[in-house]
C-alpha cells in the first residue's frame, strides 16, 4: 500500500481516515485490480490512464512508443522492453482498445504508434510527473539484428 509507505503510518490508521473521508465524500475510490484513492475533481480519463499505467508492461510500451520517432513492431517492442511476447501482446491489445495507440498493417507484420503524443504527455504530467519530468533521460536501445552468423569458426 503506497499510502502506508508515503505517510509512514500504520495501515489501520490509514483505513480509519480513508473510511471517514469516503463517507464525507472528500475523496473517492475505485476498486479493481488496484484500489485507487482520488480527488472527486479528477477527470475520468485521467483516472483510467493512471490505472492503465499501473501495469509495468503497459507503461513500458507507452514510454517506448512515446520516445520512438518511428513505428515499432511487436517483436521490436519485445526486444526493447525485454518483456515477454505474450505480455507485450496483452499490453498492445489493451492500448488498442483504449485507442491510445494505432496499428498499421504491413505484410507480414504490424507496427504500432501513439495516436496523440501531446495528449499522452499531458496525462503523464498529471498522473506520473516523475516520468514526465525525467522523460529526456530515457534512452531507447534499438535491437541490433544479427543478419549473418559466422558458422565457419
Amino acid at each position: 500500500m503506497k499510502l502506508v509507505s508515503e505517510t509512514q503510518c500504520a495501515s489501520e490508521t490509514i483505513e480509519k481516515y480513508l473510511s471517514e473521508f469516503l463517507k464525507e465524500t472528500i475523496i473517492k475510490e475505485k476498486k479493481g485490480k488496484f484500489r485507487i484513492i482520488y480527488s472527486p475533481e479528477l477527470e475520468k480519463d485521467i483516472l483510467e490512464f493512471y490505472e492503465l499505467l499501473l501495469n509495468p508492461t503497459t507503461k513500458s510500451i507507452v514510454i517506448v512508443l512515446l520516445k520512438s520517432n518511428i513505428e515499432l513492431s511487436q517483436i521490436e517492442l519485445v526486444s526493447i522492453t525485454e518483456k515477454s511476447n505474450p505480455s507485450i501482446s496483452r499490453g498492445l491489445k489493451l492500448l488498442l482498445e483504449k485507442r491510445i495507440i494505432r496499428r498499421n498493417y504491413h505484410a507480414p507484420y504490424s507496427t504500432y504508434k501513439i495516436n496523440n503524443k501531446e495528449d499522452i504527455f499531458e496525462k503523464l504530467h498529471k498522473t506520473y510527473p516523475e516520468i514526465y519530468h525525467n522523460f529526456d533521460g530515457f534512452e531507447l536501445c534499438y535491437p541490433q539484428p544479427k543478419i549473418f552468423l559466422d558458422i565457419h569458426k
